[in-house]
């Protein structure tokens, strides 16, 4: 046996070379993995790059600037000067303002509560129909969240605009001879029933999906046991798809908030005041009475509003049954 032989062949000799070895073999593998991550890493970005373009042009930037034109005092639409917060003490110092942020608070409550109601009502509908019916229902169903709210809106106050219109026809019909686009309480409901309109596909779709996840062995079991169907809806339904239930309440809410083309088209925020939301309240002051910078401090706040919101949904998207 050679020297170099009887070196190698010594224990010392074996366990520096395995030494080597694991010390080399994981550097040599984590920069290949490291490598193969970059990568993809790179891809997605190459994915993702024109979705972010579009977001930053369409709604970053915009909003960072809305932020910036709140701050300072403007004249014919130029920075004449900073401002601070003088542009939302005087926005917030209007009495009116008071009565807008509650009347949005109550157009947003009511009306993701009544298209929560609905859309639960017709999703467990659905459920129970074949497959064919269940199909021709959804199209009903989702042809309203499909089109353009401005056309559903447009669509809306024809309904209801003139004397020989459909809908103050059959109003008459029941005994109620106002107009519903006259009267302040009657405008305010014409306008909860368009946004709820609006919207109804949309939380049929998620909540549908939730009810259509739920094991049919719970049912079977609770029939067994001799549950009743509203029993089988508030022991099983309901908790089962309370993480769908609460993340179309949060997209709803945040829908209703931010509202302006329904109440814009349908009613113009009248008779007087009775549908003076703060959406519409926002694009009056900046587009009708040309205070671009107190409609820039109303959408700050509403940016707060919408963020928070955000990450409501972010966190509910995470719940689990």
């Amino acid at each position: 046996m050679t020297d170099a032989a009887l070196q190698n062949d010594r224990p010392g000799a074996r366990a520096t070379a395995k030494d080597r070895e694991r010390q080399e073999g994981p550097s040599s593998s984590g920069r290949t993995v490291t490598t193969r991550r970059t990568g993809r890493d790179l891809i997605g970005l190459v994915y993702v790059a024109p979705v972010m373009l579009v977001l930053l042009v369409v709604l970053i930037f915009p909003a960072i600037f809305a932020i910036c034109y709140s701050l300072l005092e403007l004249k014919s639409v130029r920075p004449v000067g900073f401002a601070g917060l003088a542009n939302y003490r005087e926005v917030f110092s209007d009495p009116a303002m008071a009565a807008v942020m509650v009347r949005t608070l109550a157009f947003a409550v009511i009306t993701v509560a009544l298209t929560l109601a609905v859309a639960l009502a017709v999703a467990v509908f659905l459920d129970r129909l074949t497959s064919k019916r269940a199909t021709l229902v959804q199209i009903l169903v989702i042809l309203p969240w499909v089109i353009s709210t401005i056309v559903g809106a447009l669509l809306f106050r024809w309904f209801f605009v003139t004397d020989i219109s459909p809908g103050v026809h059959l109003l008459s019909q029941l005994g109620v001879d106002e107009k519903p686009l006259t009267d302040p309480t009657l405008s305010m409901i014409s306008l909860i029933l368009v946004a709820m309109w609006r919207t109804l596909g949309f939380a049929v779709l998620l909540l549908l999906a939730g009810i259509k996840a739920v094991p049919a062995e719970f049912y079977e079991a609770a029939t067994v046991d001799g549950a009743r169907p509203w029993q089988q809806f508030r022991l099983i339904t309901l908790p089962m798809i309370k993480t769908p239930l609460t993340i179309t309440t949060v997209v709803l809410t945040m829908s209703n908030l931010n509202n302006v083309e329904a109440p814009l088209v349908t009613t113009g925020g009248g008779p007087g005041d009775a549908t003076q939301i703060l959406p519409l309240t926002i694009y009056q002051q900046a587009f009708t009475h040309f205070d671009f910078a107190g409609g820039a401090a109303l959408a700050a706040v509403a940016l707060v509003l919408n963020i928070g919101l955000v990450f409501a949904y972010l966190r509910l998207a995470k719940w689990s049954v």
